[in-house]
């Protein structure tokens, strides 16, 4: 659909591995059902739970069990290795067929996710009230607003060069991070200020007034209702670039996030007022995405030269556009390595503020160290690791994903 300088496209977001755009909810071990035997977890409907638990007249025993559990969890130390709802439920008489018919969503767990004989917090997925997994519009926009910075920036990176400057300065200085921190969001503001506030609304100094992204509006993204609501547990992995001391070459991590599936499509909108958005050298619908990709393919070059062994994974990222969501890695969602003249500067940075973000108590020095010594060890690419998931004998980058043009 066209009218004078706006036009409305539809596509699909595709998804090339699992995707996790989480809604900021957590599942407690006693909070869903979890079917051990066939490997599937069920979130509840709460209106059909309620209803079910009066009806049965397990509303007071429901509550019994939870204090108890709740306490167990409480004050446990890694995995709850009490009775989870699954079971207490099978202890009162209820049917798996029961419990199945109370869940609004489900998803595939397989026994190297949840373990046997314990269960883990779960992070889910953003979902639609039927249970449909979808993306909002504002994540889709943020990960393009991402890739036009990075078109401007490697346009013209002369421009932005002083920013840069003043960022690597405090990354070096002995400030507490919390200062530091301060100051690049102020340098990131005025990134954003030359790069996008181009519309010189004299009338309206507002900044947001000004920017040309007012000119791009993206609609939230949902599986069709034909398609299938269910979703995979996937625990977090993090591949190593280099074996550890213990011989390994990758890292388990106790994270456990619901994810939408590969090759799933969830459709959305586009609009384009290009009166806007030609104020920031965007013409058309490909030049609103070719910044994106070239994002993406930059960060994914930069691992690929550390992670050789995954050469596999690589050739399948060639067929995405973006990584969208949770756990895709630093490099998805910085323009550091955009803004640096060099890998050794941006690495430089990025170690430090690593290393200063994330830091363990030394009982022995009574000081707070680097959790994972990223200045020490980041050799050649920091951070020093890649974010993987697997189910079975499949391995992903989690979140890759590429967008289709839906026929008009």
């Amino acid at each position: 659909m066209r009218e004078g300088d706006i036009e409305c496209r539809a596509y699909d977001l595709v998804t090339v591995a699992p995707m996790h755009v989480g809604s900021g909810e957590i599942r407690r071990a006693n909070e869903y059902l979890y079917d051990r035997e066939h490997g599937m977890a069920y979130f509840l409907d709460e209106t059909k739970w309620v209803s079910f638990l009066t009806r049965k007249k397990l509303m007071e025993p429901f509550l019994a069990y939870i204090e108890e559990s709740s306490r167990q969890l409480g004050q446990r130390r890694g995995q709850f290795r009490g009775q989870n709802l699954w079971d207490w439920l099978r202890a009162q008489g209820v049917q798996p067929r029961e419990m199945a018919a109370l869940a609004v969503r489900r998803a595939q767990a397989g026994q190297n996710v949840i373990t046997k004989g314990s269960l883990n917090d779960v992070h889910l997925q953003m979902a639609l009230a039927d249970g449909r997994p979808y993306v909002p519009g504002s994540t889709i926009k943020g990960a393009l607003r991402t890739g036009i910075l990075y078109r401007i920036i490697k346009q013209e990176p002369e421009r932005f060069r002083s920013l840069w400057d003043d960022i690597l300065r405090e990354a070096g200085s002995n400030d507490k991070l919390r200062y530091k921190e301060n100051i690049w969001r102020q340098d990131l503001r005025q990134l954003e200020v030359k790069a996008l506030h181009t519309l010189q609304m004299k009338d309206k100094p507002s900044e947001m007034v000004n920017s040309a992204l007012r000119g791009l509006r993206v609609s939230d993204a949902a599986l069709a209702s034909s398609q299938t609501t269910d979703t995979l547990l996937l625990q977090k992995i993090d591949a190593l670039a280099k074996v550890n001391r213990r011989g390994e070459n990758r890292k388990t991590v106790p994270l456990f996030r619901e994810c939408i599936p590969a090759k799933r499509r969830l459709h959305f909108t586009l609009t384009a007022d290009f009166s806007m958005l030609r104020t920031i050298g965007i013409k058309s619908f490909e030049d609103i995405f070719q910044g994106l990709r070239a994002f993406t393919s930059h960060g994914l070059a930069l691992e690929e030269q550390q992670f050789k062994e995954y050469g596999p994974l690589f050739d399948e990222a060639k067929t995405a556009d973006c990584l969208l969501g949770g756990g895709t890695g630093f490099l998805s969602k910085t323009l550091v390595y955009a803004l640096a003249r060099n890998q050794r500067e941006a690495r430089y940075f990025t170690a430090h503020f690593l290393d200063e973000k994330f830091t363990d108590y030394d009982r022995q020095t009574r000081r707070r160290r680097p959790s994972h010594n990223h200045v020490q060890l980041d050799k050649d690419l920091s951070p020093r690791t890649l974010k993987t998931v697997e189910q079975g004998q499949e391995t992903w980058l989690l979140g890759l994903c590429r967008f289709e043009e839906c026929p008009s």
